[in-house]
């Protein structure tokens, strides 16, 4: 093992910074564009209407995206041979990033609910659950207070998860990680979406959007990891074009798909054949263009790696938790009646630059400070991959 290898696992990769500020941006653009009163964007006879209407799948991106990082240190770990890395440190780390700023958002909710009157006051079972990330069970779950959060039981499944799958992460064991992932990913869709066909549209989505529905996509981010880390260790001279190549086929198969379920969203809930594959291809695209991106390619740098995506990718957290209580909050409060005509172009504005302050506010006092706690030096620099060197020297935690 060289020490390219080991820098690829404690490098920060800037272009994912900035593809991960593009996918929070992605999200609280779809949530404007609702509120807004969704509308056809087209330019002459392109439409464009998929890049607003399917903003949601930036989530896809987050999940995927994660993968990718977290498995960094394991991958690394199977081609130096380093210690496994502490299980211990590794959930304590995964509580530290994501609980804090989580917990503060749901007691200003609950503050700001009881002695203002925006939004509705939790119930005693609902804040507990939400304390208790049983958000996503539908009727056998507590109601998200704040609904983007429906994300978080899913991704906590995977972080307890990852030390297991990685073990999988060797040269004859991989195929069948992938294989394994495919195929719970498929028999969970195909056997749960029977039981929910008649049931109203949001209880088909919290049934089939569960882990193991989504499996396969973070599989592939390991996946993606594992192979970039053979790559670098390999020291073989990059083929730029081959990996041009696999950013442009990654974008193009997701804008495909965003295109594809936009013009069959009528029928997509009622067993669409893309309701069962659309996510899985979605993990496709995003693991390419992760591979080609930590690869250095020339697309992916002019796409991503520009200061203000990377600074968003900081707050991206932040930027996901507060958007939509925001946006609600000042829809409430009328402060979009003054718009006359369409009011997207007011309203986004206003909606990013209230949320980036409120993000960049949770990021600065409370995921900070919480992610800085109990650090130590490792002898092995490469076990601490969820740890990203930010554009101005400082120390940005994943």
């Amino acid at each position: 093992m060289n020490a390219v290898a080991s820098r690829s696992a404690t490098a920060e990769l800037t272009p994912l910074t900035g593809l991960r500020g593009f996918a929070a941006l992605w999200v609280l653009l779809y949530h404007v564009w609702v509120e807004a009163t969704p509308r056809a964007m087209t330019l002459g006879s392109l439409d464009l209407t998929p890049l607003f209407s399917c903003g949601w799948a930036g989530v896809d991106i987050f999940f995927t995206l994660s993968a990718f990082l977290l498995s960094l240190p394991y991958a690394t770990r199977q081609l130096e041979g380093v210690p496994a890395p502490s299980l211990r440190i590794f959930w304590l780390r995964r509580v530290q990033r994501i609980l804090p700023a989580y917990y503060a958002q749901l007691l200003v909710l609950a503050a700001l609910a009881s002695l203002f009157g925006l939004g509705a006051m939790p119930g005693g079972w609902q804040f507990l659950g939400n304390l208790l990330l049983l958000t996503d069970l539908g009727p056998y779950g507590a109601a998200p207070v704040n609904p983007v959060t429906y994300t978080l039981p899913i991704e906590f499944g995977f972080y307890l998860l990852l030390p297991i799958l990685a073990a999988w992460l060797r040269p004859r064991r991989w195929p069948l990680l992938a294989l394994l992932a495919i195929v719970v990913t498929q028999l969970w869709r195909h056997l749960v979406f029977p039981y929910v066909a008649h049931a109203e549209v949001p209880l088909r989505v919290i049934a089939l959007e569960q882990l193991p529905g989504r499996l396969d996509q973070f599989v592939f981010g390991m996946l993606a990891a594992y192979a970039y880390t053979r790559a670098t260790a390999s020291g073989r001279i990059l083929n730029t074009r081959a990996n041009e190549a696999l950013m442009l086929l990654g974008i193009a198969l997701f804008a495909a798909l965003l295109w594809g379920i936009h013009y069959s969203i009528g029928t997509y809930w009622d067993g669409h054949p893309l309701l069962f594959v659309w996510h899985s291809l979605a993990g496709v695209a995003t693991a390419l263009m992760l591979y080609a991106s930590a690869r250095g390619s020339r697309i992916a740098l002019a796409l991503f790696d520009n200061a203000p995506l990377r600074w968003i990718g900081l707050v991206s957290f932040g930027v996901y938790l507060w958007h939509f209580p925001i946006l609600h909050w000042l829809d409430a409060a009328h402060a979009f009646g003054w718009i006359d005509g369409y009011r997207l172009p007011w309203m986004l504005p206003i909606v990013l630059a209230a949320t980036v302050v409120v993000a960049a506010i949770s990021y600065r006092w409370i995921e900070l400070p919480f992610l800085r706690a109990g650090r130590r030096r490792s002898t092995h620099p490469q076990l601490t991959t969820e740890m990203i060197v930010a554009a101005d020297g400082k120390t940005a935690i994943r």
